[in-house]
């Protein structure tokens, strides 16, 4: 919660928050709605596969170049 607040405080702060931040791991169910309120745009519990990952970010910010 803490380093995921942190994050968005410096972007926008860097008027920054144009950059979709997202991250993943051992977070607690009842923390992702708190996160997506602070504006994390999806969190990736354990299990997610490298695959839907990546395709999600394709999805939300588009294919490399």
């Amino acid at each position: 919660m803490t380093l995921f607040a942190a994050v968005l405080e410096q972007l926008a702060a860097k008027d920054a928050s144009d950059i979709v931040v997202f991250g993943g791991g051992i977070i607690p169910e009842a923390d992702i709605p708190e996160l997506e309120q602070l504006g994390v745009a999806r969190i990736f519990t354990p299990g997610a596969t490298t695959a839907s990952i990546v395709d999600w970010v394709i999805q939300r910010v588009g294919a490399p170049a």
